[in-house]
């Protein structure tokens, strides 16, 4: 069984072959979402038989960069087709339907949503979804699709932060899922709204560099490397940083560190909702590092002060 590409840190994965076919599928099932992905490997085209129970509005993301896949009703009627990179938002309605899959490697990611979030007039900023939402609104017999968009190096870098972070069983985590479904919606609009043009490309690099840094540096703290950052936009590190420095007015390793600090920062704060001025060593491990001494050096050259200082001046009010 070969390893996912994008792995949930919670939830049933399952692994099927059939001769040179194979597929793995991870599925998180929570309380405000339902998320999949599935890895496949098709040494020819294959159609897969899906059967929909519920009335419900999905988002389908093609992850890798080539190849097609499709989805076709019972009336052998197309609804959506994507190539490589992009994703759709559909309205399904119960019944039988098939998948079509080119030849070759396919990661696909799906969840859908209470569309409840959408209502009195909440949907009127993301006129993109009107279609799908409407359609369930009314609860139409046919299914109904957005236009399809982009899926940037930004939302892959966001559904992989999601996927890492699943945990079952914890109502906190239910409602971050809920935010993080909510911020991908934001992510899909943008990603729309680019793709009808008028975007600065240099501009739009460093916004781009600035949230995946934010992204990454929330799982992985001070380990983050921004090589990585560069590989995600295809573009090489010092390219970057000279755009992120014109752009930003910071350089982008100065960016990363202040990430790093906001985030030791807010960790620091919840100590005092537990009652707690010490224990800082679960937080320079959050942050990534491996040594308590380094995270307090760290913390004291980027803001003047001890964390300890910082947490007790938080107390007296003066911390920032």
């Amino acid at each position: 069984m070969p390893g996912p590409s994008l792995r949930f840190s919670d939830g049933e994965i399952e692994f099927r072959k059939k001769e040179n076919h194979s597929c793995t599928k991870q599925r998180f099932k929570g309380w405000y979402g339902y998320l999949q992905h599935y890895d496949m490997v098709l040494d020819e085209p294959v159609c897969i038989p899906i059967n929909v129970t519920q009335k419900d509005v999905h988002v389908f993301y093609l992850m890798q960069k080539r190849g097609t896949v499709a989805l076709w009703d019972d009336k052998k009627q197309l609804v959506w087709q994507l190539e490589g990179q992009r994703a759709v938002y559909v309205y399904l309605t119960p019944g039988s339907y098939e998948l079509r899959l080119s030849a070759g490697k396919h990661r696909l990611f799906s969840f859908y949503f209470d569309t409840g979030i959408f209502r009195y007039g909440a949907d009127e900023e993301f006129a993109f979804m009107q279609p799908p939402l409407r359609a369930h609104l009314e609860n139409r017999p046919y299914p109904v699709c957005s236009i399809d968009f982009a899926v940037d190096p930004v939302t892959a870098a966001y559904i992989e932060h999601i996927c890492r972070n699943l945990r079952k069983g914890s109502m906190d985590n239910s409602i971050l899922i809920s935010e993080q479904l909510r911020t991908m919606h934001h992510l899909s609009r943008d990603s729309v709204l680019r793709g009808q043009g008028g975007d600065n490309h240099k501009q739009h690099l460093a916004i781009s560099a600035k949230k995946i840094i934010e992204i990454e540096v929330a799982d992985y703290g001070i380990k983050l490397e921004l090589k990585a950052v560069a590989e995600r936009l295809n573009i090489s590190l010092s390219q970057l940083g000279d755009v992120f420095k014109v752009e930003c007015g910071i350089t982008i390793n100065a960016y990363k560190k202040h990430c790093v600090i906001e985030k030791a920062k807010k960790l620091l704060r919840n100590l005092l909702t537990t009652g707690g001025l010490g224990h800082t060593w679960d937080i320079a491990t959050a942050c990534g590092f491996d040594d308590r001494t380094a995270f307090h050096r760290f913390f004291k050259r980027e803001t003047g002060m001890t964390p300890m200082a910082y947490t007790k001046s938080m107390v007296f009010g003066s911390g920032r």
